[in-house]
């Protein structure tokens, strides 16, 4: 994205250029406000590196939580329609729900007893018949309403919406600290400049807790997730098993992923790539060709796998939208829109309690 220069200070400085950053900055600007994105491609991102799955219903969480998760998933049509409409970006998506596969019998009444409200069982035969590259499992949970996006053509989308909205400035600069006012908050960055703005963003990622200067202390761990690609698409849904997940894209099968407490390392490992092929072969057999793709990022992950969202306590201008764990595509619009609501004062109508940073003191 050019950088074109500030005609008048931000309103609104968002720290963070991932799918989460730039859905925010996208959600300020809809309110006519001035945005400055401040974000710099590094390794390990997590929003280009994720699958993509919309999958609330296959890790339940409080009922707050879960109605969030649920509420994310169900905004995805229009959220992706609207942004067609402006961008000409045709977003890829996969429908028709996930399939929880059981492949042993005993898997299956594990999972028929635990049947959520929008679960189905699918015996066996009726699975083969939709699946029959799944003919050795003992049946599937099917979420019809989940499913999966692309999420590298959706950053793609938000980027090319952003470039042509003139409220949105972006600086590829590396922010290494804040400095909070009554008034305004700074950002400072590695070459010494400082920018300011009445509202700070916080949505960096697996960074977001190395800022100097913050009232407290953010307590995100990066995870390191690596995944693998398949050639084929033996499968039309996306499916989730015992050890992994498999997602079709284009003419390749996306496999993931590991979670590996690693630091800031997103570097490849050879153990990382034998446990997802042994994930793919026990999930879907026919998927026993050579790895594709092997790639990974850094989940930015807090200590109960929920994001980070809503007002500082000390200080209301500093709003948080970070520590999505292993959800940021999912909620990443819903975040966005959110944050909007809070920094314009329209009030948010999902309740934000299981978000708040004081929960992680």
């Amino acid at each position: 994205m050019p950088q074109r220069a500030t005609v008048s200070p931000p309103d609104v400085i968002v720290l963070g250029a991932g799918l989460v950053g730039l859905a925010c900055a996208a959600a300020l600007s809809e309110r006519s406000l001035r945005v400055l994105l401040i974000g710099e491609s590094r390794a390990g991102e997590a929003s280009p590196a994720a699958a993509g799955m919309l999958a609330p219903s296959l890790e339940p969480a409080a009922a707050a939580a879960h109605r969030f998760a649920l509420a994310a998933r169900d905004k995805y049509p229009e959220y992706l329609a609207r942004l067609a409409e402006r961008t000409g970006s045709s977003i890829a998506t996969v429908r028709g729900g996930i399939l929880q596969v059981a492949l042993s019998e005993s898997s299956a009444e594990t999972q028929r007893r635990a049947l959520g409200h929008e679960g189905v069982w699918i015996h066996a035969g009726e699975l083969a018949l939709a699946e029959p590259a799944l003919s050795h499992a003992a049946g599937a949970t099917h979420h019809p309403r989940d499913g999966a996006v692309d999420n590298v053509g959706l950053i793609a989308a938000l980027e090319r919406l952003l470039e042509l909205d003139p409220l949105v400035t972006r600086t590829r600069g590396h922010a290494v600290g804040i400095a909070l006012g009554l008034s305004r908050i700074g950002i400072i960055l590695d070459d010494g400049s400082r920018l300011e703005a009445d509202w700070l963003v916080l949505a960096a990622g697996a960074w977001a807790g190395t800022l100097d200067g913050m009232p407290r202390a953010v307590p995100i761990e990066p995870v390191r997730g690596q995944m693998i690609s398949l050639a084929g698409t033996p499968v039309r849904h996306v499916i989730y098993g015992p050890s992994g997940y498999l997602v079709p894209r284009g003419r390749e099968t996306l496999v993931g992923a590991t979670m590996e407490r690693a630091g800031f390392d997103s570097s490849l490992t050879p153990e990382g790539r034998a446990i997802l092929s042994d994930a793919a072969r026990e999930i879907c057999p026919a998927l026993a060709g050579p790895v594709v793709r092997h790639w990974s990022g850094l989940r930015p992950m807090t200590p109960d796998g929920q994001p980070i969202i809503g007002p500082d306590p000390e200080f209301p201008r500093l709003i948080y939208a970070c520590g999505h764990s292993r959800h940021g595509v999912l909620l990443a619009p819903l975040s966005g829109d959110c944050v909007g609501a809070l920094v314009t004062g329209e009030g948010v109508t999902l309740d934000l309690t299981p978000f708040r940073i004081e929960r992680l003191a």
